[in-house]
């Protein structure tokens, strides 16, 4: 009992306090090592090795979102997900985005030294009015044409009037703003 007490109170002592905006350089260091192990399984159809890493929790929407050469290279999340594991939701996103983004061809196991991999913590989408008000350094944006949803996250914004653009070709119904956080993880070496 008092080694299960200890476990518990070591654990809860780690992730008490511990959040995505207010991690150290060793948590950071330590999940982006994951991070990147992850991707090289991932693209190499392994699976993830486990670990005891302990991840801040999740309170909001996430989108991991992949950048090369400056450019992204996939982006993939929700703003709902089906699990409160942090760590089982940021696998199934990377996993995403290494694999799944349509709109962007497939990393290869060469490029992951050069990557970048954001995760952006995203809030609750607010409905605005103009596209021209929303600040994309802090804000992400949600579109809305028919049945389709079109989120673009600030790592794939670079300018508003890119941004119009897009927003236009669509025919966006309704557009919305998000605020995010985001947290950029480099391979460490």
């Amino acid at each position: 009992m008092k080694v299960l007490g200890m476990y518990l109170f070591v654990f809860l002592f780690l992730n008490d306090g511990i959040s995505w905006e207010n991690i150290n350089a060793d948590q950071k260091k330590q999940i982006s090592m994951w991070l990147f192990s992850s991707s090289r399984h991932i693209l190499n159809g392994k699976s993830v090795q486990k670990n005891n890493l302990i991840f801040p929790e999740i309170k909001s929407g996430l989108f991991v979102t992949l950048i090369l050469d400056n450019k992204v290279r996939g982006c993939y999340g929700s703003f709902y997900h089906d699990s409160n594991d942090p760590k089982y939701i940021i696998e199934k996103y990377l996993r995403g985005a290494l694999r799944s983004d349509s709109r962007y061809k497939p990393l290869s196991l060469d490029t992951i030294e050069s990557m970048q991999i954001v995760l952006t913590f995203a809030s609750e989408p607010e409905i605005v009015d103009d596209v021209y008000s929303i600040n994309t350094e802090e804000y992400g944006i949600m579109a809305e044409s028919g049945t389709s949803v079109f989120i673009l996250v600030p790592a794939e914004l670079k300018m508003r009037e890119q941004v119009a653009i897009y927003i236009n070709k669509i025919k966006a119904e309704r557009i919305y703003k998000f605020k995010s956080h985001t947290v950029t993880f480099t391979q460490v070496l």
